[in-house]
This record gives structure tokens, sequence and C-alpha cells, in this order.
């Protein structure tokens, strides 16, 4: 029987480096365990699985644990989505009355899309190249709408490297040859892993149709990382690039590391637009490093915070009036402000933001001069704050779960006079 104390859990697992998390024979990336005691003293996983890199989707899971303190089985609703990086549900999929045993776990094999999630849609999907995934679940029949939440975060280690590779008398390269390349390091977030300048150099391989192929060879000075991606152009003049093309290494588990790359324009390609990209006969190659180490960290915070959530009743293939109002603001359609908070801008509708709060009410009906018909600066705020609360604005809905962003939209929300309606939604704070 379901517990007068039994609610409705949540988490919010983020996975930061979410591109580099699936190489070589690393097929799956878990989250770390997650205790909801208040659904019968259960615990629990979520895994991202890449069983076969030719399938056109990753399969999302959620296992119980093998061992926890709760009964041998447990009846669930449940539901899973991703979050966008406006801090909608972009996609979701859920399983209703469904019997989850000590060691059992279910799997959403059309939940995450590899063309959306890494080309069309990457911008919503990946922002950052984080990945947001969403679950919530309770006991079948559960009548609370209280809910417990917890954040998880997941890292994959990664090593960002930005530089100069230089090559003084390109035109003198032959076949056969190699010229030591000059290196330039421009950031790098771990100075352990350095280059072996001596032995890094470029060379001309000349193949049967007399391409003259250049190969680019870095060595570094130790046996740091597992899996190379280096993106590589070259810049004209005016600033214009030129795709030198993307290669991945895996890594041997011993032995030296070397990043070697046949670029795709040949010694040719290249002569002959000597002008633009060979000033002073030196070729100029900007290179982009990211070196995946293999380790993952993880973080988890209960938050204990208690909100009306969501209905856990099957999805209406319909779409609801507040679905389309939401995407009203997540398509940009018909605004006719723009909210501006440093370098970047949000679209908006007047009419919202004066019906939500008083503040931009008073704002637009006193603008007789026009000054703020186009645009609102924000500049105390960040862009994250702004976000979220025209996501409350259009919805009702508050994506975050860390604390300091709860306290930077209350701040928000607050100064426009919206702030007893967001602490509704987090009566603990």
């Amino acid at each position: 029987m379901v517990g007068k104390d039994d609610k409705r859990f949540a988490i919010t697992w983020k996975i930061k480096n979410f591109p580099y998390c699936f190489y070589g024979e690393r097929q799956t990336i878990e989250s770390p365990e997650f205790y909801a005691e208040n659904v019968r003293r259960t615990k629990w996983i979520l895994k991202i699985s890449e069983e076969d890199a030719l399938l056109s989707h990753f399969t999302v899971l959620i296992k119980r644990a093998e061992e926890d303190y709760g009964p041998a089985s447990v009846k669930l609703n449940l539901k899973i989505c991703l979050i966008s990086n406006k801090g909608f549900s972009l996609k979701r999929e859920g399983l209703v009355n469904t019997e989850f045993s000590k060691g059992t776990e279910k799997g959403f094999q059309k939940l995450l899309e590899r063309a959306a999630l890494f080309a069309t849609r990457k911008e919503e999907f990946l922002p950052e190249d984080t990945l947001t995934v969403h679950c919530q679940f309770c006991e079948v029949y559960t009548t609370t709408t209280e809910t417990e939440y917890v954040s998880a975060l997941s890292q994959m280690a990664v090593d960002r490297k930005l530089f100069l590779a230089t090559v003084s008398d390109f035109s003198q390269l032959d076949p056969g040859n190699s010229s030591k390349v000059n290196l330039q390091m421009l950031f790098s977030e771990d100075e352990t892993s350095e280059f072996d300048p001596d032995r890094s150099h470029l060379s001309v391989m000349e193949r049967n149709d007399y391409e003259e192929k250049l190969e680019l060879r870095i060595f570094f000075d130790d046996e740091v990382g597992e899996f190379f991606s280096c993106k590589i152009n070259v810049f004209d003049a005016e600033g214009q690039k030129l795709n030198c093309g993307k290669f991945d290494f895996l890594c041997e588990q011993y032995g030296p590391r070397i990043l070697q790359c046949v670029l795709l324009p040949t010694k040719w390609d290249l002569m002959a637009k000597e002008s633009s990209y060979l000033p002073g006969d030196t070729l100029t190659l900007h290179c982009e490093l990211i070196i995946v180490t293999g380790d993952v960290s993880h973080l988890i915070k209960d938050s204990l915070r208690r909100m009306e959530d969501l209905n856990f009743e099957a999805e209406c293939s319909s779409s609801s009036a507040l679905d389309d109002f939401k995407n009203i603001y997540s398509d940009g359609f018909l605004c006719d402000v723009n909210l501006q908070t440093g370098a970047e801008s949000f679209p908006a509708h007047k009419v919202v933001l004066g019906a939500r709060s008083p503040v931009f009410k008073a704002m637009f009906v006193n603008d007789r001069k026009g000054t703020v018909t186009e645009r609102v600066d924000l500049p105390d705020l960040d862009c994250g704050t702004v976000r979220r609360l025209l996501l409350y604005m259009y919805s009702d809905a508050v994506e975050c779960l860390e604390w300091d962003s709860v306290r930077n939209l209350y701040a928000a929300a607050d100064k426009n006079e919206i702030a007893d309606q967001v602490l509704c939604i987090f009566p603990d704070y």
C-alpha cells in the first residue's frame, strides 16, 4: 500500500562533455546512485547506452538497485524527458503501472536521436556540450502532488587546448621530407600535458595521383588521454576559414600520444592561394584539441524542495493550450520586445510581460516616448536567470534545481513583483 508520507520523486541529471562519453569500448555512462526515500526507500541509477554506433538513437535506461531497503517489487508511473537550453521539455516518454523488482531496468530507445543531438538541434539538446535528462516517478496509487527533488551531475574529464602550428618555408616542402612545426599554446585547461616540439613536424606525402597530401604529426611528452579530437583550420587575411579537417583518435593504453592528421587541402591547394594562406611563405594552422582522459566525476545533491508537479497520467496526444503558449515563446512568434542582458537578447511579448508583472505593465503603459518600445535592458541579471524568469512567466514552470539559481530567480522575481508566485513553487526557500 502507498503510505501517507509517500511522495513523487524527481531527478535532473546533467552530463557535461556528453559528446566525449562514448569512444572505443566505452558504451555507457551512468548517473550516481540516488535514493528515493519516499518511494518505498528504493535506490536507482540512470544510464545512457550506445550499444551500436551505427544505430540512430541512444538508449536511456532507469535501473533499480540490486539491493535497497524497499520491497521486492514496486509498481510505478514514470516519465522521462530531455530538457532544452531554454528549460523546456523537448522529448518525453513514460511508463504506466510498470513493475520494478530489484535489479530490473527499463529502457527508452527513441528518446535520444543521434542526428538531432549532434546536428539538427544540437544547440537545444547540448548547450555547452551538456545533456540534461529529467526523470519523475511515483507509486501507482500515489495521490499527493508533493515532489522530492534531487539533482545529479556527471562530468567526463577533458582538457581543451587552443594552439597554433606554424611551418616556415612552406614552398620548399618536398615529398618524403618534413619540416619542423613551431607550436604556440594559446589556451590550455591542463598544463600537465605538454607537446614534444623536437619531434613534431609537417611532411608531404606524394600519392599516386600526385596530390601531395600534408601530414601533421604532433607528439606529447606523456601518456595523458585516452581519446583525442582535433579541428584544424587555416585563416586568410580577411579572417575567412578554410576547413582542414576534424580528426578523432583512440589512443593505445600504453605508449606515446601522437596527434596524426592528413589535412584536407593539399600542398598545391594552399600554394594556389599563396597570398591568402601563406603570407611570408609561412603556413599557420589553428588547432582546437580536446583530450579525453576517461575519468568521470559524479556529484549528487538533495534539494529537499517540494512543488506542485506535473500530472503523471499518460500524456495526451493533442497539445494543450499551455503547450501552445510555451511554443509561442520558444519559437519567437510575433515577439515585439527584447530583454537585453549582457551580450544576449531574449525576444518576448509585451502583453505577456505586462500581464504577469506590474513592473513591466507600468513600464509599457507609461512609455509615451517609446524609449522601451523594442528593448528593455536588464544589466543586473545574468542570462540564465532571465531565461528561467521568462520560462516561468510563460509556463508557470521552473526547471532550475540548483539553490544559487533559485536565489537569483527569486531576486529577479521580487524586483518585478512576481516573487509571491515563485514562492508558491518553492515554499521551503
